[in-house]
């Protein structure tokens, strides 16, 4: 099987300059990523808020640089790309963002909206622009209808199919999807999920999907990438494996299934996450891991396989 992506040692670091009452400091939003995407797979990356999530997103798009590491996309090395043919690119990759309400240019009609990307690189659809319109939206499930319609006038989950329809425009053979189900109730977020199944069955797509919802990432991703302050601190090879590191099986033991047999006690994490400007030695982890140890407060664990299953902890489950 070909990988879409291919992602070493991807870093990002953000600075805050100084001033006469602070000194200036740095973080690494995204540190020593490394990870494969196979063609037709979906990623799961799963984290809490400010892991790098979104972050690792917009580098792999190139829509911001990152500061080191190496990324392929199709064989091709994406760094080395200026940034004309980035765009031409990005008509193969595109990105479904978790907002809706504020992904769509308000003043734009839905047929505008979908019709967009043709504006930005310059193309022209195959048929008539009401043709390629109503084919969009009949793909997302959306009536032709609303075509004309603003964003105000139609729902969050209708607003949400406007976003795939557009980034579907171009026919990419990428998604990533930064939280595309987070802003909706769930009833919407089945339907969501069922699309975008759909969609990566008819067209043969291939998926990065970011959430914090680990339940859903396991029902709906061939692979999981767990992330903590930057790092991936686990990569599971299948949805269905338990979790070897701590800060994951917290994750996993946070889920609740819909079944009153099923209930279990939830045993909260204890202590506060470490400022990113400010990491301690070792593991960022390990002031709120029950089985830390000396050496997890010295030597920050490095990501190796344990049987096909990555895992970067010094005392794995």
């Amino acid at each position: 099987m070909t990988n879409k992506l291919e992602v070493r040692n991807f870093s990002k670091q953000f600075t805050s300059p100084g001033g006469p009452f602070r000194k200036a400091r740095a973080m690494h939003a995204v540190n020593d990523v490394s990870f494969d995407l196979p063609a037709g797979r979906v990623i799961g990356v799963v984290g809490e808020s400010g892991c790098g999530k979104s972050t690792l997103a917009r580098l792999i798009l190139r829509l911001i640089e990152p500061s080191t590491g190496s990324l392929k996309f199709d064989g091709d090395d994406l760094r080395a790309k200026t940034p004309t043919q980035m765009r031409k690119l990005r008509a193969d990759m595109q990105m479904v963002f978790q907002d809706p309400y504020s992904a769509i240019d308000p003043r734009y009609t839905i047929a505008r909206a979908v019709m967009e990307p043709f504006e930005v690189q310059g193309r022209k659809p195959q048929g008539t622009a009401v043709e390629e319109i109503d084919a969009l939206l009949t793909m997302v499930g959306l009536n032709p209808g609303l075509a004309g319609s603003f964003p105000h006038q139609i729902s969050g989950g209708q607003k949400q199919r406007v976003g795939i329809a557009r980034a579907l425009a171009l026919r990419p053979s990428l998604l990533v999807l930064d939280e595309p189900t987070a802003s909706l109730d769930v009833s919407v977020q089945a339907q969501i999920i069922s699309l975008l199944e759909q969609l990566r069955d008819d067209l043969g797509l291939t998926y990065l999907f970011i959430s914090h919802d680990l339940s859903l990432v396991r029902y709906f991703c061939d692979e999981i990438l767990v992330m903590y302050l930057g790092r991936v601190v686990e990569a599971l090879p299948d949805t269905d494996l338990p979790a070897r590191h701590p800060y994951t099986a917290t994750l996993m033991d946070s889920t609740f299934a819909p079944d009153p047999k099923l209930r279990r006690v939830i045993t909260s994490l204890e202590g506060e996450v470490p400022s990113p400007f400010n990491l301690p030695p070792g593991c960022a982890f390990a002031d709120r891991c029950p089985g830390a140890t000396a050496v997890c407060r010295t030597e920050t664990p490095i990501l190796s396989a344990l049987d096909g299953h990555p895992v970067a902890c010094h005392h794995p489950l």
